[in-house]
C-alpha cells in the first residue's frame, strides 16, 4: 500500500501553490503588493532565478515588484529547479528529479511569481526540446568518458563556461557523498543537467535581453550556470545572498556570492581614527569570542565559543585541522586547491603524520548530521586520528598551548590571529590580503606550510592588530544605512526561517523601507532605463 507520507507529496504535486504555509503566505501578501504596480508591459525586462526557499522567493519577487513601481516593465523567470529536487539517489531520487514532477512544481512556482515578476522565461526542466535534449545527452556522456581518469575536474569549461567547480559542488551537496567520485553516473546526470542548462540560459538571455539577471546564490548548477551564460553574455548580474553581499555586482573576475575583500588591507590603512575603529572591531570580537552570534557568523547554529564542560585533552604544542561540512559548497572561494574537503583532509592528515607533526583535529560545529556518517568514514581510513569534541571552544585550545590552525579558508583564520596563533589555508579566504594567514597557492606550497606549522610571520601584536583591521573591514566599513540594512536583512531571514513567525511580512515591509535597500532599487532602475 502506498504510505500515508508519500500520498501527501503526490497530491502536494497538484496543488495549487506549495503547501509551505510560509509560501503561501508571502505569495497572499505580494499578490495584494502586485495590485499596486504598473501593468507588465513595455519593452524593458529583466530576469529572475526563481527558487521555492521562502526567504529568497520573498526578496526576489518584492525588488521585482518595486522596480516595477518605477518602470514599465516585464520580468521573467528561470526556473532552475533540477539536480536540486531531492537529496540523494535512487528509485524515490529517481521520482522527484524527474521532469514530471519538476514539471508540476515549476507550474506551482510560476504561479507563485506571476503577478509580482512576470511569465516564466525557461524551466531547467521542460519536455518543450526533447531532441536537443537528447543531444545533450549524447555530448555529456562522451564528456563523462573522457573524464573518467581526472582527479580534479574543477576546472572543466563546456561551451566557454567555467562548471567543473559547479559540478563537483553540486555532487558533494546533492549525491551526496563526502568525496568527488567522477566515475559515479551521478555526475553524468548532473554534466546532462550543465548542457540543458546552458542551451536554456543562453538562449533565454540572447532571446529576452534582460537589462539585469538578479540571483540568490551563485553556487551548484541550478544557480551558477544562468549567472555564468548571463556575465558571458553581458548581461549586468546582481546578488541578493546574504547581508554582505546584498547587491553585489558580478563580474567575469568575481562570480562568488562572497564579499570581495582584496582591498580590506589597504582600506583599513587609508582610514582616519583608526584607533577608534580597532577598539570598536575587538569589543565586537570579544563578544564573539565569550560564545556571542554576531551578524558576520549568524548562520551558525551553534558559537565555535560557546560555554562548554568539556575537558581539554593535552594540546600544548599540537596543530588543530579545523574540519569544514564535507557536504558544504567547497569551491565557494575561489583558487581552492583542492577538488573537495575529503581530498584536503587526507593530504593534510598524510603530510602532518609523514613529518611527525603533532596534531588534533575539532569537526565543524555546525556541521549537518550526516557529516558523522563522514567522520565515520575518516576514522576507519585513520584509525588513530586524535579528535576534538566539537564543543571544546578554540579560547580553550589557545591556551592550552596550540601552536597552529588550519583551515581551508574558515573564519576561525583571523580569531586564532586575534588570540596569537598563525593559520594555514588553501584557498582565496576572506583574509587573503592580510599577513597573519599563510596561504597555499598550490599543493607543493601547502605541503612546505604543514611541514613548518609554527612558523610565525608577523608578532603577535602586530597579528592582533590585523585581525581586528579585518574583522572592522569586514562587519562595519560600510555606511551606516548599509549596516542597517545588513541587521535587517538578518533579522528577516531568521523570521522567515521560523516556521511559526507572526512577524514575517512586518520584517519584510521594514526591509522594503530601507535607504539602502531603495539605493539598490535605483541601481537595477538605471540598468532598466539605460541611464548613466
Amino acid at each position: 500500500m502506498m504510505g500515508l507520507k508519500m500520498k501527501r507529496h503526490i497530491a502536494d504535486l497538484f496543488s495549487r501553490l506549495p503547501s509551505d504555509k510560509r509560501v503561501v503566505k508571502l505569495t497572499r501578501f505580494l499578490d495584494d503588493k502586485s495590485l499596486e504596480v504598473l501593468p507588465q508591459t513595455g519593452d524593458k525586462t529583466f530576469g529572475i532565478g526563481g527558487v521555492d526557499e521562502p526567504f529568497y522567493l520573498a526578496l526576489l519577487s518584492m525588488i521585482s515588484i518595486d522596480v516595477r513601481k518605477k518602470v514599465p516593465s516585464r520580468g521573467s523567470v528561470a526556473i532552475t529547479r533540477s539536480i536540486s529536487s531531492y537529496v540523494g539517489v535512487g528509485l524515490k531520487g529517481l521520482i522527484l528529479r524527474s521532469g514530471i514532477v519538476n514539471w508540476l512544481k515549476s507550474i506551482q512556482l510560476s504561479r507563485v511569481y506571476y503577478r509580482p515578476v512576470g511569465k516564466v522565461g525557461y524551466r531547467s526542466s521542460s519536455f518543450i526540446y526533447p531532441l536537443a535534449d537528447l543531444y545533450d545527452f549524447y555530448k555529456a556522456y562522451q564528456l563523462w568518458r573522457n573524464l573518467q581518469s581526472s582527479e580534479d575536474i574543477s576546472k572543466l569549461v563546456v561551451d566557454d563556461i567555467l562548471v567543473g567547480d559547479l559540478v563537483i559542488d553540486s555532487y558533494l551537496r546533492f549525491r551526496p557523498s563526502p568525496f568527488f567520485e567522477v566515475k559515479d553516473k551521478f555526475v553524468l546526470k548532473i554534466l546532462w543537467q550543465v548542457y540543458r542548462d546552458i542551451r536554456r540560459a543562453t538562449n533565454f538571455f540572447l532571446k529576452s535581453e534582460p537589462s539585469f539577471y538578479l540571483s540568490s546564490l551563485t553556487t551548484y548548477v541550478e544557480h551558477g550556470v544562468p549567472v555564468r551564460c548571463a556575465l558571458n553574455i553581458g548581461v549586468p548580474v546582481y546578488l541578493v545572498s546574504s547581508s554582505l553581499v546584498f547587491g553585489k555586482k558580478l563580474s567575469d573576475d568575481d562570480y562568488f556570492h562572497s564579499p570581495n575583500s582584496s582591498g580590506y588591507r589597504p582600506g583599513f590603512e587609508a582610514l582616519e581614527s583608526k584607533a577608534d575603529k580597532l577598539q570598536m572591531a575587538e569589543e565586537k570580537l570579544e563578544f564573539r569570542l565569550s560564545g556571542g552570534i554576531d551578524d558576520a557568523t549568524n548562520y551558525m547554529r551553534t558559537s565555535a565559543y560557546a560555554s562548554s564542560n568539556e575537558q581539554l585533552p593535552d594540546v600544548d604544542g599540537a596543530v588543530i585541522i579545523f574540519l569544514h561540512d564535507f557536504y558544504d559548497s567547497p569551491h565557494v572561494y575561489d583558487e581552492f586547491i583542492f577538488p573537495d574537503f575529503w581530498s584536503w583532509i587526507s593530504f593534510t592528515i598524510d603530510t602532518l603524520i609523514k613529518s611527525e607533526t603533532l596534531f588534533w583535529i575539532k569537526p565543524h560545529p555546525n556541521q549537518i548530521p550526516r557529516s558523522e556518517e563522514a567522520l565515520q568514514l575518516l576514522l576507519r581510513k585513520y584509525p588513530h586520528l586524535k579528535m576534538l569534541s566539537m564543543h571544546i571552544t578554540n579560547s580553550q585550545l589557545v591556551n592550552g598551548g596550540i601552536t597552529c590552525g588550519v583551515t581551508a579558508y574558515g573564519t576561525v583564520a583571523h580569531e586564532l590571529a586575534y588570540m596569537g596563533v598563525p593559520s594555514i589555508c588553501c584557498a582565496k579566504h576572506p583574509h587573503h590580503s592580510f599577513d597573519f594567514c599563510r596561504t597555499a597557492k598550490d599543493i607543493n606550497e601547502y605541503q612546505s606550510f604543514l611541514q613548518s606549522p609554527d612558523v610565525l610571520t608577523l608578532s603577535k601584536n602586530d597579528m592582533q592588530y590585523q585581525a581586528l583591521a579585518f574583522y572592522y573591514m569586514h562587519n562595519f566599513s560600510e555606511d551606516p544605512d548599509t549596516i542597517a540594512l545588513r541587521h535587517q536583512f538578518n533579522n528577516l531571514a531568521r523570521e522567515v526561517q521560523n516556521m511559526e513567525s507572526t512577524r514575517m511580512l512586518e520584517e519584510l515591509s521594514k526591509f522594503q523601507e530601507l535607504p539602502a535597500y531603495n539605493n539598490f532599487i535605483e541601481v537595477l532602475v538605471r540598468d532598466l532605463t539605460n541611464a548613466q
